[in-house]
């Protein structure tokens, strides 16, 4: 009898978590996952299906790490993940966080992202003082002083720019950001990353 030869290479994709599929008895077999409006099928590997079920919320943005096996040509391959680990938390999950219904690291939705603040002379000068206030106050009126962490940086070669920030994930770069504007690019990176994160 012949076997089939599989080529494995390893992958790491994120993305917006859009469900679960699961078998007949209820089990979980795979996850969908949404990247650049594509939806992608991974199966779980076995030591994965157990422990997911309740600690992830659709709209939650995920990173998902595991091996892509290709069979004969790369047009026929299978995505099988071995670790997947929730980067941002959707609105419900950050909602629900109170309840215990996020069974697993319900730490991470403390975790949601972080504003990289360049902290050197020419971004302090230029209004970067100004818009580290302002950056914590609109975090505060957003509901996201827990989820979100303003970090002071070193130079981030951007002097002719300044006041200079990073938001993460997605490593955004803004320069000199206009107050007034600060609300809407806060809500747009953080309140609706699962589908502008890139």
């Amino acid at each position: 009898m012949d076997s089939v030869h599989y080529q494995a290479l390893s992958f790491q994709l994120e993305g917006q978590f859009l469900g679960f599929i699961s078998k007949p008895n209820g089990q979980l077999k795979s996850l969908r996952l949404s990247i650049d409006q594509r939806e992608l099928r991974i199966k779980l590997d076995k030591g994965l299906r157990g422990s997911l079920g309740t600690g992830l919320a659709a709209g939650d943005w995920i990173q998902v790490s595991g091996e892509q096996k290709f069979k004969g040509s790369f047009s026929q391959f299978k995505l099988k993940a071995f670790q997947v680990n929730r980067l941002s938390c959707s609105l419900e999950c950050k909602d629900n966080q109170n309840t215990q219904s996020v069974a697993t690291a319900p730490s991470n939705c403390q975790k949601k992202g972080k504003i990289l603040l360049c902290n050197k002379s020419d971004c302090a000068k230029n209004g970067g003082k100004k818009l580290y206030q302002e950056l914590e106050k609109t975090l505060t009126r957003l509901g996201l002083q827990d989820s979100v962490k303003i970090e002071k940086t070193s130079c981030q070669k951007r002097c002719s720019k300044a006041p200079n920030m990073i938001l993460m994930p997605g490593k955004a770069k803004c320069s000199k950001p206009n107050p007034k504007t600060i609300d809407n690019l806060l809500r747009d990176h953080y309140l609706q990353s699962v589908n502008n994160n890139g």
